[in-house]
């Protein structure tokens, strides 16, 4: 549950462009797992199932943090910025994970 919240997290990240209200992405995570979250850039929460996480981002750090039940505040590192259907960023969590997040769906 722990990779799955973290994933949860470093897609927002990705779903900084402005021009989109909502977001949705695949995490392929280094350990073999794959998720799927919306993220929904007006109220700021990313969405899988029925959890919802609050998020914040620091672009100048690149870096986007959540504070998980359970687990406290949880960041993602991005060495990239995907912006588009189809693109990809890779990310590192603040807790040693790693994986690609990729974009697949865009709404306005």
């Amino acid at each position: 549950m722990k990779k799955f919240i973290s994933a949860a997290i470093a897609a927002t990240f990705i779903a900084a462009p402005a021009f989109a209200a909502t977001i949705t992405l695949s995490f392929a995570n280094d350990d073999g797992t794959t998720q799927e979250w919306t993220f929904d850039s007006e109220t700021n929460m990313a969405t899988a199932g029925e959890l919802s996480v609050p998020y914040t981002w620091d672009e100048e750090a690149a870096t986007l943090c959540a504070e998980i039940p359970d687990q406290g505040e949880v960041c993602a590192t991005f060495n990239e910025v995907a912006q588009a259907v189809g693109e990809s960023s890779t990310y590192t969590l603040s807790t040693g994970g790693t994986g690609t997040a990729t974009i697949t769906a865009m709404a306005e």
